[in-house]
């Protein structure tokens, strides 16, 4: 009994440790776009379809997680810092946009 006990605890922490791993690792993949876009004020080549899909399967995503499981820290990081990257790339595409308009 204790060593079913001792193998889930273990089975459970090395399941949250591969989650965070995971998680941190898909979250920061869309930071050095969006540092980009900071530093240039632009976006230059980024496909607004790409950026409207990918705030579409985000939104979703977190809602089924929500929905299913609950807050979960380890994926809600994952989630909201993939938004915060949507939002500065986003913000700089409402910014280009506005510029481009003023300037015809």
């Amino acid at each position: 009994m204790a060593d079913n006990i001792k193998r889930y605890y273990t089975g459970s922490i090395m399941a949250d440790l591969i989650g965070w791993i995971g998680s941190v690792a898909f979250a920061v993949c869309g930071f050095p776009q969006a540092w980009e876009c900071f530093k240039s004020k632009s976006v230059k080549g980024i496909s607004p379809v790409f950026v409207g899909w990918w705030l579409t399967g985000e939104v979703c995503y977190v809602i089924s997680v929500l929905m299913k499981f609950g807050w979960v820290t380890w994926m809600m990081f994952n989630y909201l810092a993939n938004l915060v990257s949507i939002a500065v790339i986003g913000y700089y595409m409402v910014k280009d946009k506005k510029t481009v308009t003023r300037n015809h």
